[in-house]
């Protein structure tokens, strides 16, 4: 080895199991979300305790990290009432994505702790399944406001149209043939729904994946000087897939109940 390199092991796409609960696989990257769950409900309690009417600098970094979150949602939905209803569940998502794609660059011995010879914990978004399950219950949720705010019956005819492709035939053969690319387009509005599944998921892992490869290619080749900008570069990206996901929620949400405000 090298002075001036590193060997270190490429990661694989599926993470390490490290033991199982009867029929309940436990991998090293759901040890990482245990981990950063009960880090998050500490800095909850921890913040909580430390509020006050004089407050110190800690308080002022949360103050300001709290109104940036506010000002970046309102001006995605420009509407103070969704801002608030949003918040909660866009800066958990934030803080949650943050800590899951950066916890290990900030504690960097964290990895390093074994369990039946394999690593304890692994970056949370380098597994698929850990952004998969986080854009699948996103989508859900805005379906979920979809149907609270519309009712089922005009939720589902959003996408499946046979109502106004009915009265557009009465309105004449034209009508009737704009009713059918109507209906198409509402067809589409289902498969639009898996894309944005794949979409949200993929690119939050692909991007925390080639940063862990590209971290291991890196270090192999140079040790010194070129790896902390990459670093660098990783604590960014880190921030902006987590600003990336949270905004696209936020407007997906304010997709789905768009239409709602405009017809009341």
């Amino acid at each position: 080895m090298s002075l001036l390199s590193i060997a270190a092991e490429k990661p694989n796409i599926a993470p390490d199991i490290i033991f199982n609960i009867g029929n309940f696989v436990v991998s090293n990257t759901m040890t990482m979300v245990w981990l950063i769950t009960i880090l998050i409900i500490i800095l909850c309690i921890y913040t909580k305790n430390k509020l006050k009417l004089k407050p110190n600098k800690f308080q002022n970094t949360i103050e300001i990290l709290y109104e940036g979150m506010e000002n970046l949602i309102n001006q995605i939905t420009g509407n103070k009432k969704y801002t608030l209803v949003l918040y909660p569940l866009i800066a958990t998502l934030f803080i949650f994505i943050v800590l899951s794609n950066l916890l290990s660059t900030f504690i960097p011995f964290l990895t390093s702790f074994t369990y039946n010879n394999l690593p304890l914990f692994r970056t949370a978004t380098s597994d698929f399944n850990t952004p998969l399950i986080l854009a699948l219950t996103m989508i859900i949720y805005v379906q979920y406001i979809s149907i609270k705010q519309w009712g089922l019956l005009k939720h589902i005819g959003k996408y499946i149209q046979i109502k106004e492709l009915y009265k557009s035939f009465k309105d004449g053969i034209g009508s009737g043939f704009m009713g059918i690319i109507n209906f198409l387009i509402g067809l589409l509005d289902i498969v639009t729904e898996f894309a944005r599944v794949v979409s949200l998921s993929i690119r939050l892992f692909g991007n925390m994946f080639a940063g862990e490869m590209l971290a291991v290619i890196i270090l192999g080749f140079l040790a010194y000087g070129l790896p902390a900008v990459w670093m660098a570069m990783g604590l960014l990206v880190g921030l902006i897939q987590a600003i990336v996901f949270g905004s696209l929620t936020a407007a997906y949400y304010m997709l789905a109940i768009g239409n709602v405000e405009e017809n009341n």
